[in-house]
């Protein structure tokens, strides 16, 4: 029997940077089987989109990702937490999912997202407005983590006093999920905790809206299930689903799209030069550090993929990360190039479980850039403010913070700390869609790891 490939997933400098032996992996062995993971990694570009649209690889895996989050323990501190999860439509498979989507898809559409383009502008000059004058700025807690938390909450039109505790409810969901070091039994009962407690805040704000109907999405969620088709409870887990996606790929993506373009000033010039690039600049962003490196399936039955056959109720991670620097799709794939073509990334995935926020991240992303480079054109990093990022599994969580100057030139420094890793963002591990999450520094977790704890 040909010997296993063997993968040190783990190892300090895959934690820094796990696209060199992603590479390595998609050469050597593109299906690999992670035994320190027990799950199968798929890195190359064909593997990963073609199973993103399989039918035998199954999305309905709540239990399996609570109990990867837990890594063993009790199965009943996790109850209502899988329970809310089952309901989700990133948990459904077919008519089951196409029911669910057709609910989101109505608040999502392209003339909706447009029109919310006044929305994302205002509380991106509200947010810049704030740190100005300081003449510095943290783009994770200063900006990154406040846009998308307050658009999504306008648009769930919740009051701004109950924004703090449904940011802190998501939190700990996404600690718990993102499969974070630390006390796995604490952290999964504040997760299990904080499910119920956001179940609770929705299914009263339903009844609210029955009697107060409005504009905003939860009243037109609503409609779907005066006409039967959905539960109270589906559509709160849906509500749930949403108010953490809704956050993710801009928090992520709009620290490590800044970090990207600073650490690269050619590229930033070439902007600036020519800002019709904007649009191109952000897709390349999304493809060279995407905010959802993995997205998980169960095979529904046995299959073969890429010459391994793998037996039903096993788990893949379809590395989403690996494929958008795949060399047979993209030229010099390791390098950041705005002005690139053909950019066939999938940061927000393909098939039927495509993102339904793709459209609000974009424009979230790029007017947030847009913003930034008019009204801060001497934007540069702070050499002595490097990001702070958290270990996690299978690889490092995003930057806590990430300290930029608003005066100034850029300098070797920056190209320095590049080259060593110690300030590049990297993207969140397995399910990006629970990465609602406020700095570590203003949080109970960043209090944690403040402890040492995490």
């Amino acid at each position: 029997m040909e010997p296993r490939q063997v993968f040190d997933l783990m190892s300090p400098e895959a934690m820094r940077d796990p696209h060199p032996i992603l590479h390595r992996m998609r050469r050597e062995d593109p299906v690999h089987w992670a035994e320190a993971l027990h799950v199968w990694i798929l890195t190359r570009y064909e593997d990963v989109t073609s199973a993103l649209r399989e039918p035998r690889l199954s999305a309905q895996r709540a239990d399996r990702v609570a109990l990867q989050g837990r890594r063993g323990g009790d199965p009943a501190v996790m109850k209502d937490f899988v329970r809310v999860m089952r309901d989700m439509m990133m948990m459904k498979d077919g008519a089951e999912h196409t029911r669910l989507r057709r609910l989101g898809n109505r608040g999502f559409t392209t003339a909706t997202l447009d029109s919310l383009r006044p929305t994302i502008q205002r509380i991106t000059d509200d947010l810049l407005d704030r740190v100005e004058p300081t003449g510095r700025m943290d783009i994770i807690q200063d900006l990154s983590a406040l846009l998308p938390s307050t658009l999504i909450a306008e648009m769930f039109r919740v009051p701004e006093e109950d924004r703090p505790n449904l940011q802190q409810w998501s939190e700990d969901i996404m600690h718990f999920v993102s499969v974070s070091l630390g006390d796995v039994e604490a952290i999964a009962r504040a997760a299990n905790e904080a499910i119920v407690q956001l179940e609770r805040y929705f299914l009263g704000m339903l009844e609210d809206r029955r009697k107060h109907p409005g504009n905003d999405l939860l009243s037109l969620f609503i409609g779907e299930q005066e006409e039967g088709r959905l539960s109270s409870e589906e559509i709160c887990a849906q509500c749930i689903l949403v108010i953490s996606a809704g956050h993710v790929t801009t928090i992520d993506q709009l620290g490590t799209t800044v970090f990207n373009l600073l650490t690269n000033p050619g590229e930033l010039e070439k902007l600036r030069a020519a800002p019709e690039l904007l649009s191109s600049a952000a897709e390349e962003a999304l493809r060279y550090d995407c905010a959802i490196p993995f997205i998980n399936r169960i095979t529904a039955e046995d299959m073969e993929i890429g010459g391994k056959l793998i037996p039903r109720g096993q788990m893949l991670f379809l590395g989403v990360a690996a494929a958008n620097r795949d060399p047979a799709v993209f030229t010099d794939p390791d390098r950041f190039d705005i002005t690139r073509t053909g950019n066939r990334h999938i940061a927000f995935i393909q098939g039927p479980h495509m993102c339904l926020g793709a459209g609000l991240a974009r424009r979230e992303l790029e007017i947030g850039l847009r913003t930034l480079l008019r009204r801060m054109p001497k934007l540069r990093l702070d050499p002595d403010n490097a990001a702070d990022r958290e270990p996690g599994l299978p690889w490092l969580l995003p930057p806590a913070s990430v300290v930029l100057l608003m005066s100034g030139e850029l300098s070797g420094e920056l190209t320095r700390m590049r080259s060593a890793g110690t300030c590049l963002p990297r993207g969140r591990p397995l399910e990006a869609p629970w990465a609602l999450s406020k700095p570590a520094s203003t949080t109970r977790r960043g209090a944690r790891r403040r402890r040492g704890r995490g």
